[in-house]
């Protein structure tokens, strides 16, 4: 048996103003052909799962692409260019396979182009026809569309939020497609679209929801069986948050009971309350005054790279700067511009400086930050070897990269926009946060993978940025209305979806 192996996932932010050429697609690493099973055997990725699976089974990959990224709506071109390498590989093994596994993520958009998945799904089918069966991972904060699930046999999602179940859902997906080769089972997914937008950070709640619904998969001996929050900032007519049942056959009426559980509990899903930069830091400054030991993380939600945001914002470190505190270190701002001033400069040196700020619209993402007497402090290639959970040991890069000092601020900038996920961003940067009482990071959930059991307490920022929470500063023209929670007395009939 023969399963062709892919992946192609974008998280596409639609508010940006820019957007997302192959160029930057791949600034964080793609990869191609015998490549892929080298990097990713052994890891805790999707493709790790699909190549695990298919090892205990003695199932032979046929590796075709692989690449991931957030950002800014995908241009045209640059989705033809995937689908067209994906779909060189299918054409030129047609015949040697009976199967085909994806890692796709859910919530892609390109200019023309709503739901990227179902466009890579349809130019699939378009060269092996309807007889080959495809299974695919999404990522939970996909938007998962009816047109979605018509292309594909089997959707199988991610669960945890941080996604420490990567290998899981990659694992499920090829094991389903074995089976349904083998004829042994005939997989078939169906979603229910539910009207709520909701935040990719999650509540306090959100454990209990989702030890429920994994209880209740395992009850009813389903192939799968999630709920998707969906990606609330691409403002499209699919955005909205979404169950999916995969299953032996049709088994709609699990999804739809689901559904109206979620629904029933949906104050405790949505939490758009937040603290804007400078209050995150003045909690900060309170708790390192309470206790005399311990790190503090302050993590800035609303400019997340990760959610496609342009990770230069300025509104968190220029909170740092002024509040000056001995022993604190923010790792990463994005802005290519300082460091090759840096670079040029040298280690040593002390350079006046314009960080951040260059990218989007500064009512989002604030202004530049004039600093004089910049110490640069470190120079390095970026290079590293992941530390979290979500993705250890697979390598990356954050393009060359600077470590530099501002008064009693130590802080890295580099030349790929990446959240931060570990402890990596600190490394190339030349600190050790552990040295560190205050620490800050561009991410929304992810770094608690890893910083969890490293801090001792964790403070949320949520300025005004592309990935803010409160997704009432948003301006929808597109998303179907009305919507909890930006309307009030929104109805909804799982039954009838």
């Amino acid at each position: 048996m023969k399963v062709l192996l892919g992946w192609f996932g974008h998280e596409t932010n639609t508010f940006s103003r820019r957007k997302t050429d192959f160029e930057l697609l791949i600034s964080q690493g793609s990869w191609e052909g015998e490549e892929i099973l080298n990097i990713f055997r052994g890891t805790p990725s999707y493709l790790g799962g699909m190549i695990k699976c298919a090892d205990e089974n003695g199932v032979e990959l046929i590796p075709t692409f692989g690449v991931e990224n957030a950002g800014p709506t995908v241009t045209d071109e640059c989705l033809d260019y995937v689908c067209d390498i994906l779909v060189k590989y299918a054409k030129e093994h047609l015949g040697e396979y009976q199967g085909i596994c994806l890692g796709l993520h859910g919530a892609g958009c390109s200019e023309t182009c709503d739901d990227i998945e179902a466009y890579t799904l349809k130019k699939l089918r378009d060269v092996v026809g309807w007889d080959i069966p495809i299974t695919s991972t999404l990522d939970l904060h996909g938007n998962i569309s009816q047109e979605m699930c018509d292309y594909v046999d089997g959707l199988f999602g991610i669960k945890e939020n941080p996604h420490i179940d990567y290998l899981t859902s990659g694992y499920e997906a090829m094991s389903a497609l074995i089976s349904h080769i083998k004829g042994e089972i005939k997989i078939k997914t169906e979603v229910v679209p539910m009207p709520m937008l909701v935040p990719i950070t999650v509540t306090k709640d959100y454990k209990e929801i989702s030890d429920y619904i994994l209880q209740y998969k395992k009850e009813h001996n389903l192939l799968d069986l999630a709920f998707f929050p969906g990606f609330p900032y691409s403002d499209t007519p699919i955005t909205c948050a979404s169950v999916f049942v995969t299953a032996d056959g049709s088994q709609k009426e699990h999804a739809q009971k689901i559904a109206k559980y979620i629904w029933d509990r949906r104050d405790k899903v949505v939490n758009i309350d937040s603290f804007n930069a400078q209050e995150a830091v003045d909690h900060a400054i309170k708790y390192l005054e309470e206790n005399d030991k311990g790190i503090c993380l302050i993590n800035e939600e609303a400019d997340n790279p990760g959610a496609g945001t342009p990770g230069d914002g300025t509104d968190l470190i220029r909170a740092m700067f002024e509040a000056n505190i001995e022993g604190s270190a923010f790792a990463y701002m994005y802005d290519p511009e300082v460091v090759a001033q840096a670079i040029e400069a040298g280690v040593g040196a002390r350079i006046e400086i314009e960080l951040g700020g260059k990218i989007e619209d500064a009512k989002f993402h604030g202004k530049p930050i004039h600093l004089k007497d910049v110490l640069v402090r470190s120079i390095s290639d970026g290079k590293f070897i992941a530390t979290t959970p979500l993705m250890k040991g697979i390598p990356g890069s954050f393009g060359p990269t600077v470590g530099l000092q501002y008064k009693n601020v130590q802080f890295v900038v580099a030349s790929v926009q990446n959240q931060t996920y570990d402890d990596r961003a600190f490394f190339v940067g030349d600190i050790d946060f552990k040295q560190m009482r205050l620490i800050a990071l561009k991410s929304s959930q992810h770094f608690k993978a890893f910083y969890s059991e490293h801090v001792d307490k964790i403070i949320p920022a949520n300025p005004s940025g592309l990935s803010t929470r409160n997704l009432k500063l948003f301006t929808y023209d597109r998303i179907v209305r009305p919507m909890y929670p930006l309307d009030e007395d929104v109805t909804f009939d799982p039954e009838n979806e």
